[in-house]
């Protein structure tokens, strides 16, 4: 008896040994979602460096792309289950019939407006066929460099607006192929400390609080694997609450997916306190309306979609601050 049962030990041993084994992290399916460099795109690095281990039955595999042209084509491929992204551009593509829906805000804010040392402020660019550079034209910073333009007296007749990958841009200004951009941070602030430009305007100065990237998640995805997406969406959710208390160690984990050290990514977190926000990531009916009313605006869309409720689906980020304010 004492033999059986000491092989009856070694049996459950094994067995429990190869059930780890089987469900180690590097044994767990991968979920590939995309980004840029981009410091909206900080909560993917919290949860894949810190929180990897609450996600279940899957692991995160982030995608970073060069320009948004290949995020987008990724996407509809099925490369992509999601990705961060612009949120005007999120909407145009739901608005062209691409099969997702945005299922969270990544961050509010977060965007700098760079000049070139030849311009003493923004109203110097009126009157001149000045260059200044966006990531995509269905971006939030077109949008805000309207608005600061208009703010500034100065007609988008007189600019040149193009798109750019955003980091390509430092160098552009330094090589003087435009006279400015608007960008996500911390390219901005990047810009300011490697002396190829200065900061004209942050976000928060031009539009208040407004909706920047978001998660948008093909259809497919959202039926076919709705635990795995909750649970990415709760990590999340539970990133941005990290980083807003913890913006020291948030800069540091985040380097190579901000691409500027930890100094200069810390400052935009913290001076002022609402340069970049990522404590709330719930794309209300709200939120949506004003950035497609901003879309008019500009010139982007000539109606607001009728169906524009549809855009969203919020079941995922309710349940996650449910669930985040339970624990």
């Amino acid at each position: 008896m004492k033999y059986l049962a000491l092989f009856t030990a070694l049996l459950l041993l094994v067995g429990c040994t190869q059930q780890e084994r089987d469900t180690s992290p590097e044994a767990l399916p991968e979920i590939n979602i995309g980004r840029l460099i981009c410091g909206g795109h900080l909560p993917l690095a919290i949860v894949e460096k810190k929180l990897q281990h609450r996600l279940q039955g899957f692991r995160l595999n982030t995608i970073q792309n060069h320009s948004w042209d290949d995020v987008v084509q990724d996407l509809k491929s099925g490369k992509l289950a999601g990705t961060f992204i612009l949120s005007p551009l999120a909407m145009q593509l739901i608005r062209e019939g691409l099969d997702a829906s945005i299922v969270m805000m990544a961050n509010r804010n977060g965007n700098g407006f760079v000049l070139s040392k030849a311009f003493k402020s923004i109203s110097d660019l009126k009157g001149n066929q000045n260059i200044i550079a966006v990531p995509h034209r269905y971006s939030q910073h077109y949008i805000l460099a309207y608005l600061t333009l208009e703010a500034h007296g100065v007609p988008l007749s007189d600019i040149t607006m193009i798109a750019m990958p955003p980091r390509d841009m430092i160098t552009a200004l330094e090589r003087r192929e435009i006279d400015g951009f608007m960008v996500g941070e911390p390219e901005g602030n990047r810009s300011v400390t490697l002396n190829h430009g200065w900061l004209a305007a942050i976000s928060p100065q031009i539009w208040e609080n407004h909706m920047d990237h978001v998660f948008l998640v093909s259809h497919t995805f959202i039926q076919q694997h709705p635990q795995q997406l909750q649970s990415l969406v709760t990590s999340l959710y539970q990133a941005g609450q990290f980083i807003e208390a913890n913006p020291h160690q948030a800069a540091i984990m985040g380097e190579d997916y901000t691409g500027a050290n930890a100094e200069v990514f810390e400052q935009v977190l913290t001076t002022p306190a609402n340069w970049i926000d990522y404590s709330n990531m719930m794309p209300s009916a709200n939120y949506m309306q004003a950035m497609a009313e901003m879309m008019v605006k500009v010139k982007l869309w000539d109606s607001i979609p009728h169906d524009l409720h549809t855009y969203t689906n919020t079941h995922f980020i309710k349940q996650a601050m449910i669930k985040v304010k339970r624990q």
